[in-house]
């Protein structure tokens, strides 16, 4: 530490006389870059976790990016859709505008494991035109999630982008999340519901 200032003291000297203030001032913006740099040498770069809405139909629990969800609903009564494609359970109006409902295990080709209406969730997605929401027979909770795999391999649909397990779970396999892409999954309906604007 001596050392140190007597090496900073000859560097004033030779840089011409300085007021003791002056003198102070440019030691302590030494020490400031100095421990400045410190940091950000030793902070490690902080990773955004990604986080899902979790939800379960039939036997499976699935992941949402919760950057598509615009709400969870609670059940909803619905116009059924005549000669529809039989995921695309019917409609439902909410702020002047028709909702189109897919029902999520239906959509992926899965047995549900209720048919009950009164027991689902519907999960109201971010996107304007047209207005979708996902019949899931609960929506759980937001949550953190850990990626276990990139691209989904062998899936039997491609809505499903890859797994991933939910954090502070207690490693249970049940707590395995297969990550839905929405878009993907709605691919097959946008063009061809009967009802215009739907």
């Amino acid at each position: 530490m001596a050392k140190s200032v007597r090496r900073k003291l000859r560097q004033i000297e030779r840089g011409g006389i300085r007021s003791a203030e002056e003198r102070v001032q440019h030691i302590l913006d030494e020490r400031t870059e100095s421990l400045a740099s410190r940091r950000r040498d030793e902070a490690s770069p902080v990773q955004a976790l990604p986080r899902a809405l979790v939800c379960g139909s039939g036997r499976e629990r699935f992941g949402i990016p919760v950057e598509t969800v615009a709400e969870v609903l609670p059940p909803q009564k619905v116009m059924p859709i005549p000669d529809g494609p039989q995921a695309l359970v019917g409609l439902f109006g909410r702020g002047g505008r028709l909702v189109s409902v897919i029902d999520l295990a239906l959509a992926l080709g899965i047995e549900p494991s209720s048919t009950e209406d009164g027991d689902h969730h519907v999960v109201l997605l971010r996107r304007d035109q047209p207005q979708v929401a996902l019949r899931v027979e609960r929506a759980y909770a937001v949550a953190d999630i850990h990626l276990l795999t990139g691209e989904a391999t062998g899936f039997r649909t491609e809505a499903v982008t890859g797994y991933a397990r939910v954090l502070d779970a207690a490693g249970d396999p049940a707590d395995i999340l297969s990550l839905l892409d929405t878009e993907r999954l709605l691919r097959s309906f946008l063009y061809i519901s009967p009802v215009s604007g739907v």
